[in-house]
């Protein structure tokens, strides 16, 4: 089972799902899946870009999940061709190798053995359009798709630790509004793209708020600014972007509060922070940790991770999500994306380790 998981991401990484065609992938794993005796309930977002829900002996509040989508190659010239698959030593190459298609294998087949050995009940969850705002997820829940899990387990990249969860992810867009005027009497005139740089100012002067003890700052960064039409006009519009990535006490609201003080603020993107309780608060985090130690060797100390996942959406209480996966956290969007294939094989036992515990009624 282990050795087939290369085989099985192999392929997964020679479909192109770059923001588009997750329907091709899923189309992929669905059959080994309703071979295996899962119900399967197909879940369309948009033309060719679909999610599936596989319920094992009729589902449960246990669930994996991962999505099917990539980010873009980038325009850097790839060593090893982002669908070529390419192996070379411990490293498979390819677009989504580390993010995340490795994890999907792993969790395909890790659920094809649990099944197989007739495991009580639990639900896989593959997703499309997690890399821009989780759209396949959010389409599960309005279709009322899958039941609100219990525990959720999102294989994302974290070398096989156990990741206890991330921060939110805001995404706004401020607009200032000022008044035109000939470039050489910038008195007659408001300057947008100033307004703009006061507010960078200002974002600048707000600073990160309450630390996080696992997860660190609330981050803020300008993604994007535009405006203006020509040198010698005052513009009279301009806009930027601004990412933010709050954690539990250092929210988004001061940031576009602040913001709204120089324009109009608009909502791109809305996801919220994730965090499981540790130590004494929970024994399902300690026999999480348990379980995937008894395969690593490895006890994990708590931890989180910065990038979003499909867990602010799927996750009702944002208290019961693990992010656990095979790829590597540095490789995620990068040129020449890979991941380890002694780390892809391993998240196969680390997986059934979970299984195994969730079938004993170790995880509730």
């Amino acid at each position: 089972m282990n050795g087939g998981v290369i085989d099985l991401t192999t392929k997964l990484l020679r479909i192109d799902t770059a923001g588009d065609h997750e329907q091709d992938a899923i189309d992929l794993v669905a059959p080994l899946l309703a071979e295996a005796g899962f119900d399967l309930t197909h879940v369309p977002w948009m033309p060719g870009r679909g999610s599936l829900v596989a319920r094992w002996n009729g589902g449960g509040e246990f669930v994996l999940s991962g999505h099917v989508d990539t980010v873009p190659y980038g325009q850097a010239t790839w060593a090893h061709g982002p669908l070529a698959a390419e192996r070379d030593g411990d490293r498979l190459f390819g677009r989504g190798s580390s993010d995340m298609k490795g994890g999907v294998a792993a969790m395909v087949l890790a659920s094809i053995s649990a099944a197989r050995s007739g495991a009580r009940g639990f639900t896989v969850a593959l997703t499309a359009g997690e890399e821009t705002g989780c759209g396949g997820a959010r389409t599960i829940l309005s279709k009322k798709a899958m039941e609100a899990p219990g525990i959720l387990i999102v294989g994302e990249s974290t070398a096989n630790a156990v990741r206890l969860g991330h921060k939110g992810a805001t995404w706004l867009e401020l607009e200032t509004a000022g008044r035109a005027a000939h470039g050489s009497r910038p008195d007659l005139g408001v300057n947008a793209i100033e307004m703009l740089s006061d507010a960078v100012v200002g974002l600048r002067e707000l600073g990160a708020g309450a630390l996080h003890p696992y997860l660190g700052a609330r981050t803020t960064n300008v993604g994007t600014i535009s405006g203006g039409t020509q040198t010698n006009l005052v513009p009279d519009r301009a806009q930027m972007t601004v990412d933010i990535r709050p954690v539990p006490g250092a929210s988004h609201e001061s940031v576009r509060e602040k913001l709204a003080n120089f324009g109009s603020v608009h909502t791109i993107l809305e996801l919220p922070p994730v965090w499981a309780p540790t130590g004494a608060e929970s024994t399902v985090t300690q026999e999480i940790l348990d379980a995937v130690a008894r395969v690593t060797g490895r006890q994990d100390e708590p931890a989180g991770v910065s990038y979003f996942t499909d867990a602010a959406v799927l996750d009702p209480t944002l208290a019961r999500s693990y992010i656990i996966g095979p790829g590597d956290p540095d490789q995620p969007h990068s040129t020449d994306e890979s991941v380890s294939i002694e780390l892809v094989e391993q998240s196969v036992s680390v997986y059934q380790s979970l299984l195994e515990a969730w079938n004993r009624g170790q995880l509730g």
